[in-house]
């Protein structure tokens, strides 16, 4: 006789099933495109079917307390294999879990991770198994959230829990190096938490992993249909029952209130700003329909999306530790937060830079050219800078400041530079500009016109850690020339 797996004698035990678990059925050619580990965990799970229209809340709290059997042996587990720390504590009174890996690397001490646990809301814990390894192979402390369960906290309770512990880690760490991750339901609650966030107009957190979510309660959608009997869950008598009523109190599937986005987050509106965001899911997952709808929605509104589909898997398949098709979704999954945090992490520091050299020239416009501050010019240029005017190029410092001299103290009285526009980018920032002054002095061989002009220009400079190295300029000075007269183009 095979033995069972863990989660299938469990879900056996919960169900209180007799007569009412069917072998779920593969052929040869579905079996070659999956890992033989794979294989053989499908050929001994079970398609479980509740025998009850309606199951009881004494029901629902037992299957909870054999649920919670098993998650106590696979903590225990866990602690022994990969050696985590774990404690617990009270954010906004509600309980949460910091779980820090065995190796944190020195780069990722500042980012932190938020979990929110599966269980079909009626059961599980924040430090189950998907948890613990997620924060194991991804090296990130993790801040996973013990929300209280259905039947009874009931829809927004959840999730209102999960918001008030967002709100404490989004103003205690820098949101852009928070990630997220959820199972199933908790993926429910993960969605919803953030669009409620983006009500609040709270700060989004750099990006999330739902795995095998749960993300319409509605029952709408082909997968429902297509794979049932293909998996361990079904609709009909069990996630509809078992799940959706205790968590939303709906009263049957037509009730408006499982088409809403906080409850079933595919129905969202959704915009760039959200969270970057990777789907894991596979191709007998009941709720495959959910997670494709979900990624062409996110994409639509230009949230960078991806969607990994794992050939042969069943729900929430990545709880596996061993199984190849498990190791390779969490796998994906990692590399897509990790990918986020840093190409965030080059956005910012590219802003970062380009602001910095923005104020550069801002400074050398200030206080240089407007207050004739000159030799403010060796903090802001390199010694062996250079200076291109048309066919002129000043090379060094002390040339350049020589000809702002010649321009700001003695040919031009009140020189004044006004900024239309600056923009930075890479090493370069461009200014256009207006120039303007009183002639009292020489310029270029022209006698002193005693009279005022004003002149458009622009430039470009290169900026070398923080310095000014070299720069182009171009100004209109056919327009200055004819506002002093040394040139009239007027018809005779």
């Amino acid at each position: 006789m095979k033995k069972l797996s863990f989660f299938t004698v469990v879900l056996f035990a919960t169900l209180f099933l007799a007569g009412c678990a069917h072998k779920i059925r593969s052929a040869m050619s579905q079996e070659a495109t999956m890992s033989q580990a794979a294989v053989d965990t499908l050929k001994k799970l079970r398609d479980l079917r509740l025998p009850l229209i309606q199951p009881s809340d004494k029901m629902i709290f037992k299957m909870r307390g054999q649920f919670a059997k098993m998650e106590k042996g696979q903590l225990a587990e866990n602690l022994r294999e990969l050696q985590p720390d774990i404690r617990d504590t009270l954010i906004d009174n509600i309980k949460v879990y910091i779980i820090t890996p065995k190796t944190v690397k020195p780069e990722n001490h500042d980012k932190i991770a938020y979990y929110i646990h599966g269980g079909g809301y009626v059961m599980g814990s924040a430090t189950d198994q998907t948890g613990l390894i997620m924060a194991h192979e991804s090296g990130l402390k993790t801040y996973s959230i013990e929300y209280a369960l259905a039947p009874e906290a009931k829809f927004p309770v959840a999730m209102n829990q999960c918001l008030s512990v967002y709100k404490y880690l989004v103003n205690t760490y820098d949101p852009q190096k928070i990630v997220g991750y959820s199972t199933s339901s908790g993926s429910a609650n993960m969605m919803a938490m953030l669009l409620k966030a983006k009500q609040e107009n709270l700060p989004m957190i750099n990006s999330i992993a739902l795995l095998s979510p749960s993300l319409d309660l509605s029952g709408d959608g082909d997968s429902y249909i297509a794979n049932d009997r293909r998996e361990l869950l079904g609709l009909k008598n069990q996630s509809d029952k078992l799940y959706a009523k205790p968590f939303t109190g709906a009263k049957n599937k037509k009730d408006p209130m499982l088409k809403d986005p906080l409850v079933s987050p595919v129905y969202g509106t959704y915009s760039s700003d959200f969270p970057a965001t990777v789907i894991t899911t596979s191709t007998r997952d009941l709720f495959l329909s959910n997670s494709a709808r979900m990624y062409w929605k996110l994409k639509e509104a230009g949230v960078p999306a991806q969607l990994d589909v794992a050939e042969g898997m069943w729900h929430a398949f990545t709880v596996y530790k061993t199984i190849p098709e498990a190791i390779d979704a969490r796998k994906s999954a990692i590399d897509f937060l990790f990918r986020n945090l840093e190409t965030k992490r080059q956005k910012i520091n590219h802003i970062d830079n380009a602001n910095a050299n923005i104020t550069v020239v801002k400074t050398f416009v200030d206080e240089v050219i407007n207050k004739g501050d000159i030799d403010k010019a060796d903090e802001l240029w390199t010694r062996d800078m250079k200076w291109h005017f048309g066919e002129t190029t000043l090379n060094g410092i002390d040339a350049y400041k020589k000809s702002l001299r010649a321009s700001i103290g003695s040919a031009f009285q009140d020189m004044h530079l006004d900024i239309l526009k600056i923009v930075a980018d890479n090493d370069n920032v461009t200014l256009y500009f207006t120039n303007s002054g009183l002639n009292t002095g020489s310029f270029n061989g022209m006698p002193p016109t005693n009279k005022y002009a004003k002149w458009h220009g622009m430039g470009i400079y290169h900026i070398v850690n923080g310095k000014i190295t070299e720069a182009w300029f171009s100004e209109d000075i056919l327009d200055m020339y004819m506002q002093l007269g040394f040139v009239n183009l007027s018809k005779k």
